[in-house]
């Protein structure tokens, strides 16, 4: 079955690279418009430059006012989104409780919870007169067995997600609206290769499937959860991990 998204926009976070420029990507390919926000204007565009009918702005998920400009330039625009999808966040690698500073906790969490949570206030209410929408917010395998290597505050920035997507699925659903949440596990992004670089082996030989992930297998499941196919799944966490946690 193909899916078809012709006559919807889509907003995609973090889409210069990695997981957000492949599900841009797709949703492209599937017929929707893409609307790319980034704090890498930049990469942003480039990445737009290559899809059909896709554009760039940009976006500091960690300064309300970025996020309130973004807003109103894609409702006064586009008439707001279909579909949003908050990828976008900072990874923050640290070991113990006493390696994070007050300082970092809050720009983790202000990138990473506040950020989304702005955008799901600004661009819902368009959703609800539109009749329908889907929200998918980019949550983490730190966020269900706490963090290996990422940081305290990157794990309860994506746990906080968790929460956060459940409540909109409550208040979303009366007008069409669902309200999903991904957790990917070791995905092979730039960040996560720099990070795990030399080691590769001994994170791939405790994944059941053998293999990192891909930015593309988390696409896939980015584009079933835009998709009609998915109208009455909402509310839920989605693993993609190769069965490295199988909650």
């Amino acid at each position: 079955m193909r899916i078809d998204l012709s006559g919807k926009t889509a907003l995609v976070t973090g889409g210069a690279g990695g997981i957000g420029k492949a599900s841009a990507t797709l949703l492209s390919r599937a017929g929707a418009r893409v609307v790319i926000a980034d704090i890498n204007l930049p990469g942003a565009e480039e990445v737009a430059a290559e899809l059909r009918n896709a554009a760039a702005l940009a976006c500091d998920l960690g300064d309300p006012m970025s996020v309130a400009e973004t807003c109103a330039t894609i409702t006064a625009e586009y008439g707001g989104v279909d579909i949003l999808f908050n990828n976008a966040g900072i990874i923050s690698y640290r070991q113990g409780i006493g390696a994070v500073t007050a300082e970092e906790w809050d720009t983790v969490i202000d990138v990473n919870l506040r950020g989304p949570f702005l955008l799901c206030q600004g661009l819902m209410e368009g959703m609800k007169r539109r009749g329908g929408g889907r929200i998918i917010n980019a949550s983490s395998l730190a966020a269900r067995v706490g963090g290996i290597e990422a940081g305290i505050h990157y794990a309860a920035s994506k746990a906080g997600l968790l929460g956060l997507t459940r409540t909109l699925a409550k208040e979303g659903g009366p007008y069409g609206i669902t309200a999903n949440a991904i957790a990917p596990g070791i995905i092979a992004t730039d960040p996560v290769r720099k990070q795990i670089s030399g080691h590769e082996e001994s994170y791939t030989s405790g994944i059941p499937l053998r293999r990192l992930g891909t930015p593309e297998d988390v696409a896939n499941v980015v584009l079933f959860l835009a998709s009609a196919l998915s109208a009455y799944v909402t509310g839920i966490v989605v693993d993609i991990n190769g069965g490295l946690y199988m909650g």
